[in-house]
């Protein structure tokens, strides 16, 4: 039986030779395979000596004897491990490492030639290091020479030997007599197979390519995709027009060229410059994926998006528009509140940040709504928005917006935030005292810095908003208790305006009365209020406590306007729990003295008995020091007053208050 002996620089390569030739000719040929650090005497026992390359050869050349004949391999790329590589897109830059230059010129050479030749190859091997940092490589078994730099190894293992040496080593061993056809077709099986795998890939790759386009195309924004490297890979019909260039000048040049402002690594992924004398926006998003990484740019004329920019907010803004109310809508014949409005009035001609405190129906709204009608903003858009009404996890997003992806049922395209939406307008915060503290902190910086980032958005967005804040809670008490940060207080509170509540308005009652009994009552029914309510019913309700202030009294006269029934209101038709309010306070009996005290205890908080006895003597009033700790400390077991120690006095209770305002 002939011998052939295999020479190679490295044991893989041998042995992965050896193993083709016995499964194709080891039934008539006695196969060994050794490395040329292993020539002898011994090993030159063969009739044929196959060398791996040319490098094995010059290498062996003066060790062995001349008289054996020798071939040197053409080897090719083993069609079975390059399924991985043609399911790469188009256009994939990758490094391709072999153990010498003419070894890995080869096999780029070989894989275009089988029909891998929509990547993009760069060469590398020992002693050569002019190559980029690109996270693909694709080795025919050199792993070991594979840049540390690099993520995916796509090793197709050693090349094995083509056809034609086969065939040659057929005949220098005189085997054709025992080799049929079959050989060939054993052989070039596995490689049809992939060429139709290939085939079908480079078909469904170039229908893509032509989706793409088209996708890219209807973009209205001139959109490039940038490589690792920055040359620019592809471009859609609007980024050829804006740049005044065809894609033949720029497919695989450096965008720097093109548009020398622009710092691929840079922070800031956005900036303004001017292009053929028009000012744009340009964008840049950097990219990863499983297998590529780059740039996206994307450039606009800054006028068009300015354009675009107004008709969203007009789109917006008709959502929110309707009819607002001015200071005028602010019913009462009050003095306090006449100054309030004439304050809110004089607020209205600035820009800086307004606080409205008050009890919840005391028109907050109202107020906000007028500042905004008006200030010079009022042909813009007013966006109430009150923060107890949204989950603290969606409040940051919809006060400030999200970009796409942004998180988990993210809307397509992202979506504008309510400061976006306000933009030039005034946007009124209610309940801010309920705000969360992480989302006070992003508020300061909004009001600060006048801008806000979307969540998941790396720039942000400058806006033009005047910002109006309102809490029915004491601010400063929820500083003390940690829940408020006393920063964002300050800034809020550059302008306070705080609303009086109803009970201290006792002669807006009535006119309120009057005012909303004229909204829900038949207009035949409009009479003055002694025809609608018993004596002791109005007097009621003017000492009526209205801890629901203008919005309760309103709600009592829709209530009153469904059980009317041609008579007098008495006490007894106003709903179950103002009736309790009433039996609660009857229960509370109290003497002229004591009232006298009590009322003095309101006027002068901090008061005690000693001051309290120089005042009954001033008013002659026949009140001793004895009398008064006795009185003081019946009021107090009546939960009227609060006596306080370290000589600090009397003050009243909100139950006095209210007691005080019945019996006075």
């Amino acid at each position: 039986m002939k011998k052939l002996l295999i020479i190679s620089l490295g044991q893989v390569t041998g042995s992965n030779i050896a193993k083709q030739l016995n499964d194709l000719i080891g039934d008539f040929v006695t196969i060994k395979s050794i490395r040329v650090t292993q020539i002898d005497d011994s090993a030159m026992d063969c009739d044929l000596i196959l060398f791996t390359s040319d490098v094995v050869q010059s290498v062996c050349i003066n060790k062995i004897n001349k008289d054996i004949d020798c071939i040197i391999a053409k080897r090719v790329i083993n069609h079975k491990n390059i399924e991985r590589i043609i399911s790469l897109p188009y256009d994939t830059e990758v490094l391709l490492v072999n153990d010498a230059q003419n070894s890995t010129f080869e096999a780029i050479r070989q894989l275009e030639e089988i029909g891998v030749d929509y990547l993009k190859y760069y060469p590398v091997y020992p002693g050569y290091e002019s190559y980029p940092k690109i996270p693909i490589a694709i080795t025919p078994g050199e792993t070991q020479l594979i840049p540390d730099f690099v993520e995916e190894i796509m090793d197709i293992g050693t090349r094995i030997l083509d056809i034609s040496t086969i065939y040659e080593i057929i005949l220098r061993l005189d085997l054709k007599k025992f080799i049929n056809e079959s050989l060939t077709t054993r052989y070039i099986k596995d490689i049809v197979e992939i060429s139709k795998s290939i085939d079908v890939n480079r078909k469904k790759i170039r229908q893509s390519e032509k989706l793409l386009q088209t996708i890219l195309n209807t973009v209205e924004s001139g959109v490039a995709y940038v490589n690792g490297l920055g040359k620019i890979i592809r471009v859609n019909k609007q980024f050829e027009n804006i740049l005044g260039e065809n894609e033949k000048n720029l497919l695989l040049k450096d965008i720097s060229s093109f548009l020398p402002h622009i710092d691929l690594n840079a922070s800031n992924n956005a900036i303004i410059t001017n292009i053929k004398e028009k000012e744009v926006l340009i964008t840049i998003e950097h990219i990863f994926f499983k297998d590529d990484f780059g740039y996206v740019i994307t450039v606009e004329y800054t006028e068009k998006i300015s354009k675009l920019d107004h008709k969203i907010r007009r789109n917006y803004v008709s959502k929110f528009t309707t009819k607002l109310y001015t200071f005028d809508d602010y019913i009462t014949t009050n003095k306090e509140v006449k100054m309030l409005l004439k304050r809110a009035t004089k607020f209205s001609k600035t820009d800086a940040t307004i606080l409205i405190q008050g009890e919840n129906g005391t028109g907050k709204e109202i107020i906000a709504q007028g500042i905004h009608m008006h200030s010079y903003r009022n042909k813009n858009v007013f966006i109430p928005v009150n923060i107890a009404a949204i989950t603290p996890n969606l409040l940051e997003s919809e006060l400030f917006g999200y970009e796409e992806g942004a998180f988990t049922g993210a809307k397509k395209g992202g979506k504008a935030g309510l400061f976006e939406i306000a933009n030039e307008g005034t946007i009124f915060i209610d309940e801010i005292g309920d705000a969360p503290l992480d989302f006070q902190i992003k508020l300061l910086r909004v009001l600060q810095e006048k801008r806000i980032r979307r969540v998941g958005a790396v720039e942000e967005i400058p806006i033009n908003v005047r910002v109006i804040a309102a809490t029915n809670k004491n601010l400063l008490d929820l500083i003390d208790k940690g829940t408020f940060r006393e920063d964002l207080f300050f800034r809020l509170n550059i302008l306070p305006l705080k609303t009086i509540p109803l009970r201290r308005r006792k002669k807006d009652i009535p006119h309120l009365l009057k005012y909303f009994i004229n909204i829900h009552f038949n207009k035949e029914y409009i009479k003055p209020l002694r025809n609608l309510f018993e004596e002791e019913t109005v007097e009621f309700l003017k000492n009526y406590k209205w801890r629901g202030n203008v919005r309760e009294l309103m709600n009592l006269v829709e209530y009153l306007s469904f059980i009317y029934e041609e008579k007098k209101f008495q006490l007894s038709d106003l709903p179950y729990y103002m009736l309790e309010h009433i039996d609660q306070e009857e229960k509370i009996h109290l003497d002229h003295h004591e009232l006298w005290v009590l009322a003095n205890i309101d006027e002068n908080e901090g008061i005690g008995r000693g001051k309290l006895r120089i005042l009954a003597e001033a008013e002659k009033i026949d009140l001793g020091e004895g009398k008064i700790r006795r009185i003081l400390k019946n009021l107090r077991l009546k939960q009227l007053i609060e006596i306080r120690g370290n000589k600090k006095g009397c003050c009243i209770t909100k139950k006095g208050i209210s007691i005080l305002e019945k019996l006075k």
